[in-house]
């Protein structure tokens, strides 16, 4: 640096401390407070990016700031409905390679496609950055295994999905090879020719279609809604294919037309969903199992002779209720044609979990739990064969297997991190401590620096909170806004309000704590519901809004003013959002707002309660306002936010002026530092997965993220722009390390970070104005 500019800086630096001297006095110091994480449900759907290519010149993470990493859980422990043992996360498919068992692929339902070479041991993700996580099906092509189709969107849930997407290098990359406008949105089943390897099947909620040329082009789409296809393992001119809500069609000129088979099959209207299952010992027998509207059993039929004539198996119990439109599969072993699997749910609260029959489905036993040891998590969704004879089942739990056809159950789900969080609660006073509530594997929480999570209370976990007081107490939600109180970190009451069979609830639905009462708690149904002391015996509860639902729908976001509890928004699910400054009258602050979309998330500036913002789970325009009339007005902050994001969760870093913005979508989380104008991927480690939850720690050090499909995330934040003591201020205390570092002739990355004030990667004399416009505003 020339002594001029030293000597100038040295001056400025002078008239700097002698005109700030008195700013002390304002200074300000912000806890942001996250709201409520998004509306969200067992089948929560994803985002997928639009018009994505391998060739996108873009690079992953241009311009992220933030540095992501991965908390777990991984596993989940002690799962109750796993037998106290080990659980992920919901798997919709797996495939296991021909000739290497060991070699085995399972698709999550939201969390991407992972691998294993070690027979289950250990599992490594491969594809994290693809448009879409939700998968629905995998399959290998049986000429070359190491070509494998991955089709996205789940079906079972109807979480769409990106189109179908192939690697030919056993999953190290990946080319999309469909659009879901060619194959649908969710995927139910792929099929591979086994004489030729450019046929492909794929069946799906739009229908079936086929590509003769490796995916270069598709066919029209068929039928409409097919629920499974199957292909004859000798003759691949022959498929066979389930019909949503009508039949099993048969294929004999390898998928061009399609017949419906009759000889004993029914004709009905109450027929849904429909699962085969081909004898490869014998390709004339087929097994059925049809699914009606309340998702029980329609029937099990068998046919011995290809199709022609049906028998249905009376004897076959009720094995998919109550749920067989969500989780239901037929498999046949590949050896014996005699020996049929079927899964449903569980055996304890439903008539059944995975059933088997060795003497072709005149009758059954349930294997869900093993005679030599081991449990199925409930909520069956697939199952596949090894060469070695190992079965493998997919649920919600996660992915286990048998060597002994059903006799043992072995966990394969201890490196399998694919944990659907629908929402996250920080410690008060230890960053390493927080509970999530997941989709089927209940409420878990980490208590150290580890990436196991103990299992806190089963089932689908909800909304948690811990009492910032005293956080041995702390409360989870189960569906429904089942409340549950817990003491020196035990179960100690049920404290659920009369709602229940009264109004109507979100299968996931909110419950905050008031930020300024500990005691307080409030529930949204379509009304917003509160108790003025949760530690109470009995609790009472009172309704202090009428329905604010907006007609239709329920509550799915409610936030609470710092500083005056009075003052609460409330966002629903139909996108009314309605503000409250006394607890009596209740404002439809609708307006501006996308219409008929649900609200996402609702943070409230802590130092002023007119000052908000709200996402909208929107997929174009506005998703991201901003309020500072309480609702009076709406201004978009969607800047250049992509088409195809939509708003589920929201944090607010309120400590810059614009504030930092960091949206959470239903793929990755997106950040603007400009309040609203450009948006950048903050993508960099943190897989492109379903957002549920983002919140900031009180000590403001880290951004947290509960997704659905990978688990619980954090990043440190960014510094604030001219806090060099870390103090989380801007004063006179920073102006001497500014100076140093306006005249260092190398920068730590520390000075770099706080010093450079414009965002021009530098620092210089033009961060000097920001600097003093900061300090100022402190």
């Amino acid at each position: 640096m020339q002594p001029s500019v030293a000597f100038i800086l040295r001056s400025a630096a002078i008239i700097l401390l002698c005109a700030l001297s008195t700013a002390e006095a304002g200074r300000k110091k912000y806890k942001e407070k996250a709201g409520p994480p998004p509306y969200e449900y067992y089948r929560i759907m994803g985002d997928s990016v639009l018009q994505w290519s391998p060739a996108d010149p873009t690079p992953r993470g241009a311009g992220a700031r933030l540095d992501w990493e991965f908390l777990g859980a991984k596993p989940i422990a002690f799962e109750y409905w796993s037998g106290i043992d080990d659980a992920s996360g919901r798997v919709a498919s797996i495939a296991v390679h021909p000739s290497d068992p060991d070699i085995v692929y399972a698709a999550s339902a939201s969390g991407g496609l992972w691998k294993t070479t070690d027979a289950g041991l250990t599992w490594t993700p491969l594809t994290d950055h693809l448009p879409s996580l939700n998968c629905g099906w995998v399959a290998l092509d049986p000429g070359n295994p190491d070509v494998v189709y991955l089709g996205t969107g789940e079906y079972a849930t109807g979480a769409s999905g990106a189109g179908l997407f192939r690697s030919v290098d056993a999953g190290l990359t990946w080319t999309q090879i469909a659009t879901s406008s060619q194959v649908g949105g969710t995927i139910s089943r792929i099929v591979v020719d086994h004489a030729d390897g450019n046929i492909i099947h794929v069946a799906g909620n739009s229908g079936i279609t086929r590509s003769t040329n490796g995916g270069a082009s598709w066919s029209a789409l068929q039928l409409s809604n097919v629920s499974d296809v199957v292909i004859h393992p000798t003759n691949a001119s022959i498929l066979y294919c389930g019909r949503r809500s009508d039949g099993v069609y048969q294929s004999v000129d390898a998928g061009a037309t399609w017949t419906r088979l009759s000889g004993g099959l029914p004709t009905s209207s109450d027929i849904r969903r429909i699962n085969l299952a081909i004898a490869r010992s014998n390709p004339l027998v087929l097994y059925a199992g049809m699914v009606n509207s309340s998702s029980g059993l329609f029937g099990f039929y068998k046919t011995t002779d290809g199709g022609a004539s049906w028998t249905r198996m009376d004897n076959t119990p009720n094995y998919p209720s109550p749920q067989g439109n969500y989780d239901h599969f037929v498999g046949c072993d590949p050896t014996n044609e005699n020996i049929v699997y079927a899964g449903g749910v569980f055996p304890s609260y439903a008539p059944a979990g995975v059933i088997k029959s060795v003497n072709g489905a005149n009758s059954w036993s349930d294997i869900t739990i093993g005679v030599l040891g081991g449990q199925l998590h409930p909520d069956q969704h697939c199952i596949a064969f090894g060469a070695d004879g190992t079965v493998w089942i997919g649920n919600d739990g996660g992915v286990w297997k048998s060597t002994s056809g059903g006799a043992e159950w072995i966990n394969c789900n201890a490196t399998l991190a694919v944990t659907q969080n629908y929402q996250i609660a920080l410690h008060p006073t230890d960053r390493e401590q927080l509970m999530g509530g997941t989709q089927d594997n209940g409420t878990i929480a980490r208590y150290s620096d580890t990436l196991i999570w103990p299992q806190v209370l089963g089932g689908d976990g909800g909304y948690a909170a811990y009492d910032r007081d005293d956080p041995l107490t702390f409360y989870t939600t189960y569906v429904r806004l089942s409340i549950y109180r817990f003491v020196n970190g035990f179960y100690n009451a049920t404290i659920t309000g009369p709602w229940a069979g009264v109004d109507s609830v979100g299968f996931i639905a909110p419950l905050v704590m008031d930020p300024n009462d500990t005691r307080v708690l409030l529930g949204g149904t379509t009304r917003i519901w509160r108790t003025l002391d949760a530690r109470a015996t009995p609790v009472t509860w009172t309704a202090i809004s009428p329905d604010i639902h907006g007609g239709s729908g329920v509550l799915s976001a409610i936030a609470v003013a710092r500083g005056n509890s009075n003052v609460i928004y409330a966002g629903s699910t139909s996108g009314r959002l309605t503000v409250t400054t006394d607890t009596i009258n209740w404002i439809d602050r609708s307006a501006g707002l996308p219409l008929f979309v649900a609200i996402g998330d609702i943070v409230i500036d802590p130092a002023d309660p007119q000052h908000a913002f709200v996402c909208s789970y929107a997929t174009t325009g506005g998703r991201v306002f901003e309020t500072t009339n309480a609702g009076a007005t709406w201004t978009s902050r969607s800047g250049n936010l992509a088409n195809g994001r939509s708003g589920r969760a929201l944090a607010v870093d309120w400590r810059t002026v614009p504030p930092r913005l960091f949206l959470g979508t239903g793929s990755g989380v997106f950040a603007s530092y400009d309040g609203g104008t450009i948006w950048i991927a903050e993508d960099v480690d943190l897989p492109n997965v379903n957002i549920g939850d983002l919140q900031i720690d009180a000590m403001q050090d880290y951004l947290y993220a509960g997704t659905y499909g990978r688990g619980a995330w954090r990043t440190p934040l960014p510094c604030l722009p001219g806090d060099f003591d870390f103090d989380d201020l801007v004063n006179v205390d920073d102006v001497p390390p500014f100076v140093a570092a306006l005249l260092a002739s190398t920068l730590t990355a520390e000075q770099l970070c706080a010093g450079d004030l414009n965002d021009d990667g530098l620092v210089n004399g033009d961060d000097i104005r920001p600097f003093v416009l900061r300090v100022l505003a402190s």
